[in-house]
């Protein structure tokens, strides 16, 4: 049941959508470099860069996050800052996070709770944002290339202002490959950010994706 609805919801952010849209080509590199604490304590400091051109409006996004964690069982559970400017906009957000199991199945989810402060916005946002993940082995070596595909919504509950949209407000989608080499972690595949406006064609990004997670 799981894998169907992780399909479904890969098949409709990866297809084109009837409504009219913006279509964007950019670049993503994420790169995450995480510490282990002791005691299933870790901490992790990440970094994004999408780059996307001069003809796109909303201009090139610089993210930087700082998570402290801990492992109960099999949940991740952490909290964490951010900062990034896209464009002329910057912000500030305060987060909780749970990474899980979907129990045998392979599934991994991740739930985050998310407060944002956008500079000059009129009042504090929240968003919830849920990711489901599966990944396939292609080889029996340990530690090599997967298939992997993961989708994400994104659920804006109180919108940075008062006549902002609200309900399911954004949708990505990520498919491609990942393997690890030891400590390194790599995927590299296609990314389809869409976001979701009312009485407006949304707004989709299509970037080809580097990440690279490095586990000290």
């Amino acid at each position: 049941m799981i894998h169907r609805l992780l399909g479904a919801a890969l098949a409709v952010g990866l297809s084109s959508p009837a409504l009219a849209e913006e279509n964007r080509l950019e670049a993503w590199f994420d790169a995450t470099v995480a510490m282990d604490l002791g005691g299933d304590s870790f901490a992790e400091f990440q970094t994004q860069q999408r780059a996307r051109g001069n003809s796109n409006p909303t201009g090139d996004n610089q993210t930087y996050r700082l998570w402290l964690g801990h492992k109960f069982g099999g949940i991740k559970a952490s909290a964490g800052i951010h900062r990034s400017k896209e464009g002329l906009q910057k912000e500030t957000r305060l987060m909780q996070q749970a990474s899980y199991n979907f129990g045998s199945t392979g599934i991994k989810g991740r739930t985050r709770l998310e407060q944002r402060f956008i500079d000059y916005a009129a009042q504090t946002g929240w968003r919830v944002r849920q990711r489901v993940g599966y990944a396939i082995p292609l080889s029996s070596e340990k530690g090599g290339w997967k298939l992997a595909a993961n989708a994400e919504g994104f659920w804006t509950l109180r919108a940075s202002s008062r006549t902002g949209d609200t309900g399911l407000t954004g949708l990505r989608s990520f498919a491609g490959f990942e393997r690890s080499l030891g400590k390194l972690d790599l995927s590299l595949g296609y990314t389809r950010q869409q976001s979701i406006r009312k009485n407006r064609p949304d707004l989709v990004g299509h970037a080809p994706t580097l990440s690279i997670n490095l586990n000290l």
